[in-house]
């Protein structure tokens, strides 16, 4: 049964905005209203009451997702920021660490994400310009002078592990198990960590690059 009109409005809202999200994720935008209402049970007015057309709605779990991602890019420059030469390898695996729980815990926004770039070959524009070079930059930047390389030969490197933390944050966990060999999800989990990790450190030309560093 639909919730009543007075419940609690942000409550409403974004319960509205979890379910379509997990819709759209899955199925990409021709999800229907009806089923966004019926995933977050309220009534299909309900739906166009706060968001207005379906069009409207996908674009604010877009921007819902993008607002997330945000503070994660703080987050990794916060612990970037925390190089000063020694302890470097540390500072950077956490770093890694950081970005893969992250958008591990946000495996519905990071399909939604992933299925808009299979689509169209590319991030939005705009969203490349406000999120997408401005942490590629700002990494690009701290890592250079203490990696002895320009800032612009990391860009790809930094972009290409982007990709790869994306991949293995919308695995399920059964694809974990399966290509890490573990025997449950946390074994998994840490596997693929540890690997995110080398992987990093090889592409950047860390000496002896380990997970366990």
């Amino acid at each position: 049964m639909a919730r009543p009109v007075n419940a609690n409005a942000e409550e409403t809202r974004l319960r509205i905005l979890e379910s379509a999200t997990l819709l759209f994720s899955e199925t990409g935008p021709q999800a229907s209203v009806r089923q966004v209402a019926k995933g977050a049970d309220v009534s299909v007015g309900m739906v166009h009451h706060y968001f207005g057309s379906k069009d409207e709605l996908y674009q604010a779990c877009v921007d819902a997702m993008y607002v997330e991602l945000g503070t994660l890019r703080a987050e990794i420059a916060e612990q970037l920021g925390k190089t000063a030469g020694e302890g470097l390898r540390e500072v950077v695996a956490g770093a890694i660490r950081v970005g893969f729980r992250f958008a591990r815990a946000r495996q519905r926004a990071m399909r939604l994400m992933m299925r808009q770039v299979v689509a169209t070959g590319a991030l939005d524009t705009g969203r490349v310009d406000e999120f997408l070079l401005p942490f590629l930059d700002q990494a690009s930047k701290i890592l250079a002078p203490l990696l002895g390389a320009e800032p612009s030969a990391l860009r790809l490197p930094l972009q290409s592990h982007v990709f790869l933390n994306g991949r293995y944050a919308i695995a399920d966990d059964h694809e974990l198990m399966l290509v890490t060999g573990a025997k449950s999800t946390e074994a998994a989990l840490v596997l693929v960590e540890d690997h995110l990790v080398e992987q990093l450190f090889a592409t950047l030309g860390f000496p002896e690059a380990r997970a366990h560093a």
